[in-house]
């Protein structure tokens, strides 16, 4: 048996690929394993080399996919043969990126099609489609997936955090700084970062701040950030870089970690402070109470998705136009995942003009509530996704098969 393991960018990788890799290994050690990145414009380069330290028998690169698309010729795929020859046996699981092209690597190894997906368009040549809730379940149907040919797995990010166990020696308080993975955005949040833990440190001694710094950002933007050179937009503060830490003006310091280490200090975290996105969602499986900030301060640096991110980029009128259209969005914008999720107030979210003295005011109350602490973080274990999405999704692969 073999199993191809189709993704795209980082963040599949670690959240997707590398739990369903992990239970593939402990269950079923006689399945060989390849993960084969495919084409993706937000791709960030290191892609193969990340998902190379995870222990699949094969890895292959977006060149390489294209290069056995082309001609069937792919001298580091070794046993994945092209359609029909040895009549082996496995299949195709797409974990990220264009469908189309893991559809199309099925057809020519003749392994069926199977694909996991928070956004669950169907095609018809899948063999099964997997989603994370009922939501998504729902809103398959309505997009033609029938009923006999989808499933509810779970949430494959919660049997990610799940693999990290925490770093062993924790601040106390151990607090999690998240600017983002946006070079334009970062640019502002990380000097904001800096003056809130400089603030904090003045009366925790003995916290420790923690950075899990995103690949996706560039080196200019994180000396820019360091530099403070857009301070002015948050009120936040320069810092000193040495080596891997940053020092603040007050004496704080702020550890800058791989990303690939911010499940082991999000685990060991008392509070996280972060900016929206899908961290919140994995801030929340690891029960970590946090506060979730949206600055509207300077409302054309939000990221938007669709038109909106298009805006900007009309000469001379681009950020104005992109200012309103970020005013009339903010009401609709989600700022954490969880509370969105759960309808309850499980993080800390702070949307509007923000200031630093506001977000340490709002960490100080938290950090000196342990009772509050230990509600929310007792809410977020109740009501976020437990693990074993992988387990359930392999199983009903392998029934199928």
């Amino acid at each position: 048996m073999e199993a191809v393991l189709v993704s795209n960018g980082p963040g599949e990788l670690y959240t997707w690929v590398k739990p369903v890799l992990a239970e593939l290994k402990q269950r079923y050690p006689g399945v060989k394993t390849c993960i084969s990145l495919i084409p993706c414009q937000f791709a960030s380069g290191g892609e193969a080399r990340i998902a190379s330290s995870f222990g699949a028998d094969t890895v292959t690169t977006p060149q390489e996919f294209l290069r056995f698309m082309a001609t069937g010729q792919l001298d580091r795929l070794g046993d994945f043969r092209a359609a029909g020859e040895n009549a082996r046996r496995g299949f195709v699981l797409s974990l990220g990126g264009n469908t189309r092209f893991a559809l199309k690597l099925a057809k020519r190894l003749n392994y069926p099609a199977y694909r996991y997906s928070f956004v669950p368009y169907w095609h018809p040549k899948l063999r099964k489609l997997f989603v994370h809730d009922q939501r998504a379940a729902r809103k398959a149907r309505l997009l033609g997936a029938p009923a006999e040919r989808l499933m509810v797995v779970g949430n494959l990010v919660a049997d990610a955090v799940a693999l990290a166990d925490p770093v062993p020696e924790p601040g106390k308080p151990h607090i999690v700084l998240i600017p983002g993975s946006r070079d334009l955005f970062a640019r502002h949040l990380l000097p904001f970062m800096i003056a809130v833990a400089d603030a904090l440190g003045q009366t925790l001694p003995e916290a420790r701040f923690v950075w899990p710094v995103s690949r996706l950002l560039s080196e200019q933007t994180i000396r820019a950030g360091i530099a403070g050179e857009e301070r002015a937009t948050l009120g936040g503060l320069a810092g000193e870089r040495q080596g891997e830490t940053i020092l603040t003006p007050s004496g704080s310091r702020i550890a800058m970690v791989a990303e690939a280490e911010r499940y082991a200090h999000i685990k060991a975290a008392q509070l996280a402070i972060t900016i929206p996105g899908t961290n919140t969602l994995e801030l929340g499986i690891a029960g970590v109470p946090s506060l979730v900030i949206l600055p509207l301060n300077r409302p054309e640096l939000i990221p938007l998705e669709g038109p909106g991110h298009w805006l900007s980029l009309i000469p001379l009128i681009g950020h104005a136009l992109k200012r309103q259209a970020v005013k009339l969005a903010a009401p609709r914008l989600s700022v954490s995942l969880p509370n969105s999720m759960t309808g309850e107030e499980l993080m800390v979210e702070i949307k509007g003009i923000v200031s630093v003295e506001l977000v340490v005011a709002q960490a100080t109350a938290l950090l000196h509530n342990p009772a509050e602490l230990a509600r929310r973080r007792a809410r977020l274990a109740a009501t976020m996704p437990p693990p074993g999405a992988a387990k359930h999704l392999l199983s009903a692969i392998m029934a199928d098969l």
